[in-house]
């Protein structure tokens, strides 16, 4: 019954519009549409600012995107294990684009390749579209990207999908094994979409909060606006989103660690 001004605070990795939020008044007005740089930014910036954790509010996660890993048309890497030996016999001559360092795309990158033990090399480009045409053009070998962008490319037959990032296959892409199929158990790292508000937010305003985003995802238009845009929908409540950023954070720990992606 209230009106929503959604405001584009963007820059510094989605820090500026994070700490906006946790410096704002603690009356549940103010929200935060948390992705993964909420999580990603505690061990990526040496002089953070602000905590995500202490001073942003855990409220409800909506849903998640899947990532994907894909490769050339021309690559001969079928599965992801051929990906793999290919590394393993030529370490530090392939190499994979992303749409930037520090991104979850990346670091998803970065933890395929700590797990897999492999060495290929990582070329940020200033976006995705731009990292997408570096595969397209054969400049590099691989990419990880969000799946609903990526589709078109896979079912035109100008990338080969060898695996997505999601604990179950996507519904798109039914035929493309999870990378715990692959030969990683556990290996979950997608494009998640919550909402947080300001550290110290009474409990009851959480709890309202958390009461009507669920009523809303529950709601079949809304459901199926956002399954159109490549969405599976996950509703967990403010408690087990909490936990839920809790993983995130040390997760992407270890991929910032491996990658050396942290900046001051």
């Amino acid at each position: 019954g209230k009106p929503v001004v959604v405001e584009q605070r963007v820059g510094a990795g989605g820090n500026i519009g994070a700490e906006a939020v946790a410096r704002a008044e603690p009356d549940g007005h103010t929200l935060l549409s948390a992705t993964p740089p909420v999580a990603i930014a505690q061990s990526m910036y040496r002089n953070l600012r602000f905590n995500p954790r202490r001073d942003l509010a855990p409220v409800a996660l909506i849903g998640d995107v899947p990532n994907i890993l894909v490769v050339g048309s021309n690559s001969p890497a079928k599965t992801l294990r051929d990906l793999i030996e290919l590394a393993r016999r030529n370490p530090g001559k392939l190499n994979y684009s992303s749409l930037g360092a520090g991104t979850s795309v990346h670091l998803a990158a970065e933890l395929f390749k700590y797990q897999a033990k492999v060495f290929i090399v990582h070329i940020p480009y200033r976006g995705a579209p731009q990292a997408m045409m570096a595969l397209l053009a054969g400049e590099v070998d691989m990419m990880m990207d969000a799946l609903p962008p990526s589709i078109a490319q896979v079912r035109a037959g100008k990338t080969r999908a060898l695996a997505v990032t999601s604990a179950r296959r996507a519904p798109q892409l039914p035929e493309v094994p999870t990378m715990a199929e692959s030969g990683f158990p556990g290996f979950e790292v997608t494009g998640w979409v919550g909402v947080s508000t300001t550290a110290g937010t009474p409990l009851a305003t959480i709890a309202r909060l958390e009461s009507e985003i669920g009523k809303a995802i529950a709601n079949p238009e809304v459901a199926s606006l956002l399954e159109r845009q490549g969405m599976a929908l996950r509703f967990l409540g403010a408690k087990e989103f909490g936990a839920f950023l809790d993983a995130e954070i040390a997760k992407f720990a270890v991929a910032v660690k491996y990658s050396g992606a942290a900046v001051d």
